[in-house]
């Protein structure tokens, strides 16, 4: 198993991955607005170096930076059809693009990836109320987003020469279909898990990495990446709940653009 990969955390599911001299970018999104916390100190000129960019969906907090970083870089990007006829309206060529069905398995060479379609999470009533009164005040902030539309959510299963790593970019998923989709076998090594959407997110975090029963898991988007419609998770329950249902199951936090390794995660397994 190859434990150098490096990783980072972009916020919301954001990753940069780096591994053999190849750069993969899953979901990067940097155009938080000024309310946002953390701050942010990336940008997508950061990014060019990028070789390949995964896209989970069509939502504007995973795909909206991705045409200014393939102006800069030499990336192609893996995306559904949904979130394709997106890129294209935003002059992102046709030729860069890489349409997904979910099923495939693509072989780049130092690495694979298996790709297996599933759906957002869906708002529940008591996390939309809540978020009405802030988006009615802020208008201007969200503004032109609904045109993001979201398609289906690819979930990736990366393997990086034995280091097997599950990304998930929105937690439509439900701990039933896991087995049926293949995700539990071979067993991964790290699942990248979002923490956000729904006011049991917790919860249902926390069955999911229990039916995944991954090595370690390591939890993201829980940052308020882009209030009012966002807001920061306190990721403490899910913690405590992966202690206590997946006891072998090693827990890491990431901080925010700092870079980590797959041995850092794995050590505490």
């Amino acid at each position: 198993m190859n434990s150098d990969v490096i990783f980072q955390w972009l916020g919301t599911a954001g990753f940069r991955i780096e591994h053999s001299g190849k750069v993969v970018l899953i979901d990067p999104f940097f155009s938080r607005n000024e309310n946002s916390t953390p701050t942010l100190n990336l940008k997508p000129a950061d990014m060019s170096d990028a070789d390949h960019i995964f896209v989970s969906h069509g939502h504007f907090d995973h795909i909206a930076d991705v045409p200014e970083i393939v102006g800069l870089s030499s990336a192609d990007v893996w995306c559904s059809t949904v979130a394709a006829d997106t890129l294209i309206k935003m002059d992102v060529p046709a030729g860069k693009i890489n349409r997904l069905a979910g099923g495939e398995s693509i072989d780049l060479e130092t690495f694979t990836i298996d790709v297996v379609p599933t759906r957002h999470i869906r708002f529940d009533a008591r996390l939309v109320l809540s978020t009405i009164p802030g988006i009615l005040r802020e208008r201007r902030l969200v503004k032109g987003l609904s045109h993001y539309q979201s398609g289906a959510v690819m979930i990736y299963t990366f393997d990086f020469e034995g280091l097997r790593v599950i990304h998930i970019g929105s937690l439509g998923l439900q701990p039933g279909d896991v087995a049926k989709l293949g995700l539990t076998e071979p067993k991964p090594d790290m699942l990248l898990l979002p923490v956000q959407g729904h006011t049991d997110i917790c919860r249902r975090a926390a069955l999911v990495t229990t039916a995944i029963r991954p090595r370690a898991v390591v939890p993201q988007h829980h940052d308020n990446f882009f209030p009012p419609i966002s807001r920061v998770i306190d990721i403490e329950p899910f913690r405590k709940m992966v202690a206590e249902l997946v006891p072998d199951c090693a827990y890491y936090e990431p901080v925010m653009s700092e870079k980590f390794t797959a041995a850092e995660v794995l050590e505490r397994d």
